[in-house]
């Protein structure tokens, strides 16, 4: 069963950890799929790397990778990312099941500024971006001592451990809301309009619009999009099966779409997520 967030509430929540630490915090949902931050506009200093496509998919393989190692160790975690800088990320656990991610970004500690760029530079070499340019929006990244991480960090635990107790996160079972994530979850693979999810759940259009943007703060179609691209992650990390089959097994009409739409959500090619998936995965003794 998924989860059901309060973005208005959590919206609040991202604002004051802004106002604290002066570092863009960002929700994630189960899957590793971003859907919520604050401030809302990336830093330059990302922008300009995420404006070369191999920086771009390095950036979503990083987040993909912070997560995993979140749901294996379910703790928070301070790591580097590609690009140089140091992040954070913890676990959104409801019943010891992981069901989202919080994530502080794109941190410069200062303790050693010549080291720290030095790193973000060679990091950063691979992507051909003009070193001035990349220089001045490094600068002007907030500075992060590790006393202040680390504070941030725990703040950060905290506040995931508390989602649910304050309703910020919920499970609902027998709700509208469960109800219609129920019947999308089970009907995935097929055919879904409106009028059929209408007919399924005596609802109206008007009420269908409404219940979407309360659960899942966007239209029904964006949602079955959502959740199709999630069902094709699963698939891929979890099996074997071919992409053409995986297609066809969350509900995209041709291969040609869904791959479209896979590299759009996630930032990477239904192949170079798979194979993301087996390089991190660590070996059994």
């Amino acid at each position: 069963m998924g989860a059901v967030f309060n973005k208005e509430a959590l919206l609040v929540l991202l604002q004051d950890f802004h106002r604290l630490t002066g570092l863009r915090t960002v929700v994630f949902d189960a899957y590793g799929m971003d859907i919520l931050s604050y401030p809302p506009e990336l830093p330059k200093y990302c922008r300009l790397v995420r404006a070369v496509p191999a920086g771009e998919t390095d950036c979503h393989l990083c987040d993909q990778n912070a997560c995993r190692q979140a749901i294996r160790q379910k703790k928070t975690i301070i790591y580097p990312c590609h690009a140089g800088l140091i992040e954070v990320i913890t676990p959104i656990l409801i019943d010891g099941a992981v069901v989202g991610f919080l994530l502080l970004s794109h941190i410069v500690q200062g303790a050693d500024e010549a080291a720290e760029w030095q790193q973000a530079q060679t990091c950063c070499a691979p992507y051909g971006i003009d070193s001035a340019a990349l220089r001045a929006a490094y600068d002007a990244l907030p500075r992060t001592p590790y006393q202040t991480l680390k504070s941030a960090s725990d703040l950060l635990a905290l506040a995931a451990s508390g989602l649910y107790q304050q309703g910020l996160a919920q499970l609902t079972p027998g709700s509208a809301q469960e109800r219609l994530g129920q019947y999308l979850a089970d009907h995935l693979a097929e055919e879904l309009t409106s009028e059929k999810i209408c007919r399924a759940l005596s609802l109206s259009r008007t009420g269908l619009y409404y219940l979407s943007r309360q659960t899942y703060g966007c239209g029904i179609n964006e949602q079955i999009t959502r959740l199709r691209i999630q069902k094709a992650m699963e698939l891929l990390a979890s099996t074997k099966l071919p992409n053409n089959e995986i297609c066809r097994l969350t509900g995209f009409p041709d291969y040609n779409y869904f791959y479209r739409v896979f590299r759009r959500q996630t930032g990477l090619t239904p192949r170079q997520y798979r194979t993301s998936i087996v390089s991190d995965t660590p070996d059994v003794k």
